[in-house]
């Protein structure tokens, strides 16, 4: 396909008003991967549309941005137990922190007892998870700094981190599109690696290989969506483990009731 088509679907979906927050680097990256399967540009856009509608999980949202952040604006975050119960109704406007709050007390305390205590944490994709700081912070001091695609994403997590973590921040980045390198003590892959694989097969696998951190705990869901077992774990989980036997790393697991939890000690 000429590069002049390219531009031009790019144009049209960049500034599309679905898509306005969605980082443009992720839509160049799928316009430019879908052009390799198709020479007409009226399918390449319908192919990129759908991949967005996956890549992007808008469905995942339970409440809608402008309404969390009306809640972030009128929150008051003064008080320690107010705080953690606001979060939790926060938590509750994405399906997969939501699926976190029966276990979310145990979170943290399971989580940094797999790996070394860290002094910076990337949480990449982060979603609505900044809303756990409060959670994090009663286990570990570290400095927490997110990443994630979706600005509407980033300017709620910052919002709220301005307000009660002042050296904590969300970045808007895609971690899979632009290959900027991620340093940390420890790098978070929450309920999001199998998802990285279902946008492009590797890319999941190649993000933790190429990540800059002493360890990355990836996490799975015990359930799918339609809760029945979420079977497609124990092939994601075996791709991680071949990976760590290639470089000579260690791998530690933990398991909660809607979770499991992979610890790849990298140093």
């Amino acid at each position: 396909m000429t590069s002049p088509a390219v531009h031009k679907v790019i144009a049209r979906l960049t500034s599309a008003a679905k898509y306005r927050d969605i980082h443009p680097e992720t839509i160049v990256d799928l316009v430019r991967r879908e052009g390799r399967g198709t020479g007409d540009p009226a399918e390449l856009e319908r192919r990129v549309r759908a991949r967005l509608h996956k890549v992007a999980a808008l469905h995942l949202l339970t409440t809608r941005p402008p309404a969390l952040r009306r809640a972030v604006d009128r929150a008051d975050l003064d008080d320690p137990q107010g705080r953690r119960d606001w979060c939790r109704q926060m938590l509750g406007g994405h399906f997969s922190t939501a699926e976190r709050l029966p276990d979310l007390d145990d979170f943290y305390p399971v989580l940094f007892g797999l790996v070394p205590p860290p002094r910076t944490v990337a949480d990449l994709a982060c979603a609505l998870n900044p809303f756990t700081l409060p959670w994090l912070r009663q286990v570990s001091e570290a400095r927490y700094v997110g990443y994630d695609f979706n600005a509407s994403f980033v300017g709620l997590g910052n919002a709220f981190l301005a307000r009660t973590y002042p050296d904590c921040e969300v970045q808007h980045e895609d971690v899979l599109a632009d290959g900027r390198p991620v340093s940390a003590d420890l790098a978070l892959l929450l309920k999001t690696y199998h998802c990285m694989e279902g946008r492009r097969t590797g890319a999941g696998q190649a993000l933790v290989d190429r990540l800059d951190c002493r360890d990355v705990v990836v996490s799975f869901p015990t359930r799918a969506m339609n809760g029945r077992a979420a079977v497609f774990v124990s092939r994601h989980v075996e791709e991680l483990a071949e990976l760590a036997r290639d470089r000579g790393w260690r791998i530690s697991r933990a398991s909660l009731a809607s979770e499991e939890l992979i610890a790849i000690h990298k140093g």
